[in-house]
């Protein structure tokens, strides 16, 4: 049976992975679960996969927690209890924090696990040299979980011939998010709902909102170049709304191969989880029902901020760090309602114009310019 943490249990993928190790009777032993702040959900899960490790990043919500729980259950709490919690021993850790807080635990959790089902993309947008170096260096294995680069994972661990110098690209598939053939003078009204209502996919805020401006497939690129070590050139993306397929292979002699499964993160979850095993599932394409799945070339004018991720990502610099942080100061003030959604990419695109270029060395390096690009970002937005 193996040992597994769960950092992120209470948010979507969390949930899922639960649900998955739930089905799995006997096979994983859930020894530890962080969350934020919600201390209902954690407390359901608590009561039923009985971890003998829990934390909580909100030390207020930690103190409230503590009083419904069973004894001989530990507690940590706050950023140093997270950091605690990510040095308890593992077979798997499943990575589920979002954003950039993620990139500690993830360091310190490297050296004392077997192997990390990677959910999390601003680790690897900002720090992909240093996660994997240390990786590298710990033996640690690190599976993807995002559903893309999962996806590109299973098609390479299954055609062996592109390990020989067969591939000539891959492509990544994109729905388009909710605002997919929004016209542009009518972007500046759209409500905090409409984006929110993906077409396919139920996901965080975050990276639903992402999805719309297509900064998060920019992200998965960047993954993509990480996990395969592929040069940039060699990654393309497609428009696909049906969410089926997630991600092609291109051989040399223009054979494809593509990844088909119904859009539910409980697959690719299930398959980092269990591999190199596979297990049964329920997620299956019904081919008793007709359906299309239809492509069409990503029109980068439709997505600017799409070109700014990927130019960002070639400069080899501080820039995808100073990207990340605006994206996400932005996208919390378009959730609150304090700016319009197309002044995402107005403070994005301002703070990089003026950027002072760096190399990222370590982990301060990439916390460091995290930190002034928020505050860069916030007096921005007050100007707005």
């Amino acid at each position: 049976m193996k040992k597994v943490l769960i950092f992120g249990s209470t948010g979507s993928i969390g949930r899922n992975a639960l649900k998955v190790i739930g089905k799995a009777k006997g096979q994983f032993k859930v020894i530890g679960l962080s969350a934020n702040r919600d201390i209902d959900t954690l407390n359901r899960q608590i009561a039923e996969f009985r971890p003998s490790f829990v934390c909580l990043n909100d030390r207020s919500q930690a103190e409230k927690l503590k009083s419904r729980l069973p004894k001989g259950l530990e507690v940590f709490s706050g950023e140093s209890g997270l950091l605690e919690f990510a040095s308890l021993e593992s077979d798997i850790s499943l990575m589920a924090i979002s954003g950039i807080s993620c990139l500690r635990p993830l360091l310190k959790n490297i050296k004392h696990t077997k192997r990390i089902a990677l959910a999390n993309k601003e680790s690897l947008v900002t720090a992909g040299s240093l996660v994997f170096e240390e990786a590298k260096k710990q033996k640690t294995e690190i599976l993807p979980v995002d559903s893309e680069i999962n996806a590109l994972f299973q098609l390479f661990e299954t055609n062996k011939s592109l390990t020989n110098g067969n591939l000539n690209r891959v492509y990544l598939t994109a729905s388009g998010g909710a605002l997919a053939g929004c016209k542009h003078k009518d972007l500046s009204k759209v409500t905090v709902g409409r984006v929110l209502a993906h077409p396919t996919w139920k996901m965080g805020p975050r990276i639903t909102v992402d999805s719309a401006t297509l900064v998060n497939k920019g992200f998965e690129v960047i993954e993509t170049h990480f996990f395969f070590n592929l040069a940039y050139e060699k990654i393309d993306i497609l428009i696909h709304r049906e969410s089926m397929i997630h991600a092609l292979i291109e051989e040399t002699d223009g054979t494809l191969f593509a990844c088909l499964y119904p859009p539910d993160m409980k697959t690719p979850i299930s398959f980092a989880l269990h591999y190199p095993d596979r297990k049964k599932g329920n997620c299956k394409v019904n081919f008793k029902n007709s359906f299309s799945c239809n492509f069409r070339p990503i029109r980068y004018s439709d997505y600017p901020l799409l070109k700014v991720t990927l130019d960002a990502a070639k400069r080899n610099d501080n820039s995808l760090v100073i990207l990340n942080a605006c994206d996400e100061v932005a996208i919390s003030n378009f959730l609150k309602g304090k700016i319009k959604f197309t002044d995402i990419g107005k403070v994005i695109t301002k703070v990089l114009e003026k950027y002072p270029a760096h190399q990222i060395k370590n982990i301060n390096d990439v916390l460091g310019w995290d930190n002034w690009a928020r505050i860069k970002a916030e007096e921005l937005i007050d100007k707005l």
